[in-house]
C-alpha cells in the first residue's frame, strides 16, 4: 500500500467538468472501551435490495463545519432525502474548533451518532475497538462507493488488511494557496513577491502604509491560527515550507524526520515570525484566532492582505464578500515564496479523514445509511448534493441554470461540502457556474500542483503517536508560540526539540520509520 494517496490534478481534470447529534436512542453506541474488533457485525444487504423502506428511521449524522452556510433539516433537500429513503435525517455540522472535543464527549457517554466524520488520530484511536462498521463484506453491493471514491486502494487506506472501516472524505491535494490583494499592491506601487524576503516587505507595507485608505493602522500583512487541537499552525504552510520545514513528516536520507526535530529550520522560521509579530506584520491575535478567523479578516473585514484561498469557493464566497467591503478589491493567486535556499511548498492535504458508520446501530439502519451514501455518489445524487433541489435551490432558464436564494439559506450543498463526495476537483462547482469560472478554478489548481508539500507519514501508524502524540505536539507548540511572541528566546527551541524527542518523539520516529520501511517493500 502506498504511504499516501496523491491525486494527480491532471488526472482528475481529465474527468471533465460538470454537465450543466442528535439524542441517543435504544440503539446508541456503547462506550468505545466496551467493544472489540471481533464483535463488529457486518451490515445486511442493501436497503434497496431487501428493505421496502416501509419503516421510517431516524438517522443522525455528524460532521465538521468549516464556516459558511448551515444545513437546515427543514430544507428542500432534507425533505427530498427524508421522502426518498423514508428517514428523518438529522444532519449536524460542528465547528472545526470544537469538533474533536465533541467526539470525545460523545465517546465518554457512549452516544456516537449513526454516522460521523473522523480525522486520522481519532480514526486510529477507535478503529480497532469495535466502534466503526467494517464495510468490506458488502462494499461491492454499493458500486458507487468503489467507483467514485478512489477505488479499492483508497477504501483500504489506513485499514488493516481485508477491512474497510469507513469511507474516505475527499480533499483536493493542493486545495489552498495564497491569495493576495492586488488592488493593495497597485495602490502602494508593489509587485507580486516571489521570495520570502519580498513576501515580508510586501506584507509589512500592507501593515504600515494604510492600503485600505481609512487613515488607521488597522491592517495586517498576513494572519494565522492554530489547528483545532493546537498541534500546528494553519494558513501559513508556504512560509513553513520556505524555511525547509517538512509537512509534519518528510524524508531525508531514506528515513522519516519530523518537523519537531528540524532545529535550525525551526529557528529560522521562528525568527521570521517573531519579527513579523513585533513589527505588526503578523496578526497579533494569531495564537487565539479560531481556525476560520484569518479568512474572515481577509474577506469579510478586509483587514488582511494575504491569506489562504480555496479556489473552489473563491468566486462563490471570497469575491462577493470582499466586494461588499471594497468594490474595488481584487484578489490574485500568489505562488509560494522561495525560501533562502530556493525551497517552495503550498498547503497539501492527504486523504486521511473517514466517514464512518456506527457498528452498534441495528442492521436496518446501517443498510439505509449505505444506500443513502451510494445514492449521494450517483449521477443524480452528485447533482443534488452539490446544487440542491431544482425549482427551490436553482432553476433552469433556457440553456442556463440560475441559483436561487434558498440554496445559500438552507446550506443545500453541505452534504457534498462536509460529508461525502466524489473524488473530483470540482467539489464546489455548481450547475450555474459559467465556463470562465470553472476554467479559473482549474488554473489555480494547476498553478499549485508543482509545489506539493506532502506529509510522508500520512497513511502510516505509530501506536505512541496515537496514544500521546497530541499532548507532545501541544507542549512543543506552546514553546514555539511563546518564542514567536517574544516571551521566550529563540534558544529555547533547542530544549523544546530535546523534550519532544525524549518524552516520546524518538519512539514515534522509530515506529513511523519501521512502518515506512515496511511500506517500501
Amino acid at each position: 500500500m502506498k504511504r499516501w494517496l496523491p491525486v494527480s490534478i491532471a488526472a482528475v481534470l481529465a474527468m471533465g467538468t460538470i454537465a450543466g447529534c442528535g439524542d441517543s436512542n435504544d440503539n446508541a453506541a456503547h462506550s468505545v472501551d466496551s467493544g472489540s474488533a471481533d464483535n463488529t457485525a457486518a451490515p445486511s444487504a442493501p436497503a434497496s435490495a431487501q428493505d421496502d423502506l416501509s419503516k421510517k428511521l431516524d438517522i443522525d449524522i455528524l460532521t465538521i463545519s468549516y464556516g459558511g452556510a448551515s444545513w437546515s433539516n427543514d430544507s428542500a433537500i432534507a425533505q427530498f432525502l427524508d421522502k426518498k429513503f423514508n428517514v428523518h435525517l438529522n444532519f449536524q455540522a460542528i465547528s472545526q474548533d470544537n469538533y474533536e472535543e465533541k467526539l470525545n464527549v460523545l465517546a465518554a457517554a457512549g452516544k456516537f451518532p449513526d454516522a460521523f466524520l473522523v480525522q486520522k488520530a481519532d480514526f486510529l484511536k477507535w478503529r480497532d475497538k469495535g466502534v466503526f462498521l467494517d464495510l468490506a463484506p458488502v462494499i461491492d453491493q454499493y458500486p458507487n462507493l468503489t467507483e467514485y471514491l478512489g477505488g479499492k486502494e483508497s477504501l483500504q487506506f489506513m485499514n488493516p488488511p481485508g477491512k474497510i472501516y469507513g469511507l474516505p472524505y475527499y480533499q483536493i491535494e493542493t486545495q489552498t494557496s495564497f491569495g493576495i490583494r492586488k488592488d493593495w499592491l497597485d495602490k502602494l506601487g508593489l509587485q507580486l513577491p516571489t521570495t520570502i524576503d519580498e513576501f515580508y516587505d510586501v506584507a509589512k507595507a500592507f501593515a504600515t502604509q494604510d492600503p485600505d485608505g481609512d487613515g488607521k493602522a488597522d491592517t495586517y500583512g498576513f494572519s494565522a491560527s492554530l489547528v483545532q487541537n493546537k498541534t500546528d499552525f494553519k494558513h501559513i504552510d508556504p512560509i513553513k515550507a520556505a524555511f525547509g520545514l517538512v509537512n509534519n513528516w518528510g524524508v531525508k536520507d531514506g528515513r522519516l524526520i519530523s518537523w519537531h526535530t528540524q532545529t535550525q529550520e525551526l529557528k529560522d522560521f521562528a525568527t521570521f515570525m517573531n519579527k513579523a509579530y513585533k513589527e505588526g506584520v503578523l496578526d497579533k491575535d494569531f495564537a487565539i484566532n479560531k481556525v476560520k478567523d484569518p479568512q474572515d479578516k481577509y474577506e469579510s473585514a478586509g483587514k488582511v492582505g494575504i491569506d489562504d484561498v480555496v479556489p473552489n469557493n473563491f468566486y462563490q464566497s471570497i469575491v462577493p464578500n470582499l466586494k461588499k467591503v471594497d468594490p474595488n478589491a481584487e484578489t490574485v493567486q500568489l505562488l509560494p515564496p522561495k525560501g533562502p535556499t530556493g525551497l517552495q511548498g503550498t498547503s497539501t492535504n492527504s486523504i486521511t479523514q473517514k466517514v464512518v458508520i456506527n457498528a452498534k446501530i441495528d442492521k436496518e439502519k446501517q443498510a439505509r445509511l449505505l444506500d443513502m451514501f451510494n445514492y449521494f455518489l450517483s449521477d443524480e445524487g452528485d447533482i443534488l448534493t452539490k446544487n440542491g433541489v431544482e425549482g427551490t435551490d436553482y432553476k433552469k432558464d433556457g440553456d442556463k441554470y440560475v441559483k436561487l436564494d434558498a440554496f445559500d439559506q438552507d446550506g443545500a450543498n453541505q452534504i457534498s461540502t462536509l460529508l461525502l463526495r466524489r473524488f473530483d476537483l470540482h467539489t464546489q462547482i455548481h450547475l450555474w457556474d459559467d465556463p470562465t469560472t470553472v476554467a479559473n478554478v482549474d488554473q489555480w489548481f494547476k498553478n499549485s500542483e508543482p509545489f506539493k508539500w506532502a506529509d510522508a507519514a500520512a497513511g502510516l501508524e505509530s501506536p505512541t503517536a496515537t496514544k500521546q502524540g497530541t499532548t507532545l505536539d501541544q507542549k512543543f507548540m506552546a514553546t514555539l508560540i511563546k518564542v514567536i511572541m517574544g516571551d521566550q528566546p529563540i534558544g529555547d527551541i533547542d530544549q523544546a526539540v530535546a523534550d519532544w524527542k525524549k518524552n516520546g518523539g524518538d519512539q514515534i520516529t522509530k515506529e513511523y520509520n519501521d512502518a515506512y520501511q515496511a511500506s517500501q517493500k
